[in-house]
């Protein structure tokens, strides 16, 4: 990649991970002292509503994304002019977004009961859930829309700054709330306040750095470049049904066919796993506007070689961390709240299957979305759609939480996670896709070799007596140490890693200049 392209690359990673880890830090503090200061009932319906309001987000239809690639060009071009017809047209369709969400989010509340499995006696349950709405809503009304500018533009790690500082602004004032209040409603209005924040926050430093709001906003975009958009957005519309299901479903099936106290002992093991994917997805998300500046310009050859870097950097990071996951995630629970917070065994399992299979989706869906791939399968994430949800209340009836979360990789497993690198590998790269089947076939092997083995190690350390915090700490040490030499021993004479061994060591020779 050209040099203001790895720049901004850096920037957005650097910036991603410090924004990651506050938010991280952050999200534990809070909801330590919300455990604290609340009963269980409230994680419940903080869970389930939160996972309601994701389904609800449907109606964005992938929009944003579509748009996002059209500005691609302008932005390298430096055409305002289209840039200005482009953003008109963005904040006429957040509007209508916002104002659906809103709509159907109300619509939804005389069939909430249906959707909670022994109801817990909390009053003012539907206030809550509005509230709930509301903070949404206003993503969309308050200059939500400015954003994807940044994001065309290389510069998603302006939008990590605001965001690090309204979190730690937005956390402080709900601990210190939680604490004098004990109250939820409380709780949420900090919220509403903080998003509205930081969305005209992050709107007036668009538009101070940005030509395009100084171009008149009363021409309108062709009506064959309109056309083109929302074909694209019609592709994407099915993607962000699938994955808006896959992900969103889970808690509301598990809340309507096995319990919403279930939602809430899981929010706290999702909270982990989400914190985590924020730091791997800054990977690909500080990458991805870079990598469509870098298809406009460049040829394919040399984006199947970057493509080969990414997925390989892409599976070490994902594969540790589901290992680290399924090995460490219970231990962690039982010292950082006890054991009546804990899930099974399998359960854990089946929620690094689900981590790993939508990290592999992840980098995939990124390369597929900048090679501008769109319409090619369009129909196939519906598909996927259907059977999740379908295998998640057959199998919830067995397996109770552990089915509906297997259910999701599973849907994956058939429809997506074989199908997307093909529309890459035949549309994008035109190039063979047997041998890289192969290829992940024999590294997921090895990760469930490895994962077996510390499994087995762990139940050793921790022994009859139970988990301590040294023997936690022993945990850590041996999961951070064995995955990594294992990919290592096995890795190190690879084009891919030799590749990031000699970015790691020029960036480090810098460093030593400096």
């Amino acid at each position: 990649m050209g040099r203001s392209r790895i720049k901004n690359s850096v920037m957005n990673l650097t910036t991603g991970f410090i924004y990651r880890l506050i938010i991280t830090l952050t999200a534990f503090v809070v909801r330590t002292v919300f455990i604290w200061c609340l009963n269980e009932s409230y994680l419940s319906i903080n869970g389930l509503y939160s996972n309601i309001l994701s389904m609800l987000s449907l109606a964005e239809l992938g929009f944003g994304t579509a748009m996002v690639y059209s500005m691609y060009k302008p932005l390298a071009d430096k055409d305002y002019i289209k840039l200005a017809q482009l953003m008109r047209l963005y904040k006429k369709i957040y509007a209508i977004i916002g104002t659906t969400i809103l709509v159907l989010g109300l619509g939804l509340i005389p069939f909430l009961d249906y959707l909670i499995k022994n109801k817990p006696d909390i009053p003012g349950l539907t206030l809550y859930y509005v509230l709930f709405l509301l903070n949404s809503v206003m993503s969309y009304w308050f200059f939500a829309y400015r954003n994807s500018v940044l994001q065309a533009d290389q510069k998603a790690y302006i939008i990590s700054n605001y965001s690090s500082f309204f979190n730690i602004i937005k956390s402080i004032l709900q601990i210190i709330l939680l604490y004098v209040f004990r109250s939820f409603l409380v709780y949420l209005v900090t919220q509403i306040i903080c998003t509205v924040a930081q969305n005209i926050a992050l709107a007036v430093r668009v538009r101070r750095d940005y030509p395009i709001f100084d171009h008149s906003t009363s021409e309108r975009l062709p009506d064959d470049e309109k056309k083109h958009i929302f074909k694209d957005t019609k592709a994407l519309m099915l993607q962000r049904i699938s994955f808006t299901v896959l992900n969103s479903t889970d808690a509301l099936i598990i809340s309507a066919f096995v319990g919403v106290n279930y939602v809430g002992l899981l929010s706290n093991y999702t909270m982990i796993e989400e914190a985590i994917v924020g730091v791997l997805s800054q990977v690909t998300h500080a990458i991805t506007a870079s990598l469509g500046n870098y298809f406009a310009k460049e040829d394919r050859e040399s984006g199947y070689i970057l493509f080969r870097r990414i997925e390989f950097l892409n599976y070490w990071l994902y594969g540790f961390s589901a290992i680290a996951l399924i090995v460490l995630l219970n231990p962690f629970v039982t010292v950082w709240l006890g054991k009546r917070f804990l899930l099974t065994q399998i359960t854990i399992i089946a929620l690094g299957c689900r981590f790993f299979v939508a990290g592999f989706m992840n980098t995939m869906s990124s390369f597929r979305s900048t090679l501008g791939l769109f319409t090619q399968g369009q129909y196939r994430p519906l598909v996927s759609a259907i059977i999740n949800v379908a295998l998640s209340i057959l199998l919830s009836y067995p397996l109770g939480v552990a089915g509906v979360l297997f259910a999701t990789s599973i849907s994956r497993l058939l429809v997506n996670m074989w199908y997307t690198p093909l529309v890459v590998f035949r549309y994008g790269f035109h190039k063979p896709i047997k041998p890289f089947y192969i290829r992940y076939l024999l590294r997921i092997l090895l990760l469930v070799v490895v994962c077996t083995a510390l499994l087995l190690i762990s139940r050793l350390v921790i022994g009859d007596a139970g988990i301590t915090l040294w023997k936690f700490v022993i945990l850590v040490g041996l999961t951070a140490i064995v995955p990594n030499l294992v990919f290592l021993l096995l890795f190190y004479k690879t084009d891919e890693f030799n590749y990031f061994r000699s970015l790691l060591m020029s960036v480090l020779k810098r460093k030593k200049a400096v």
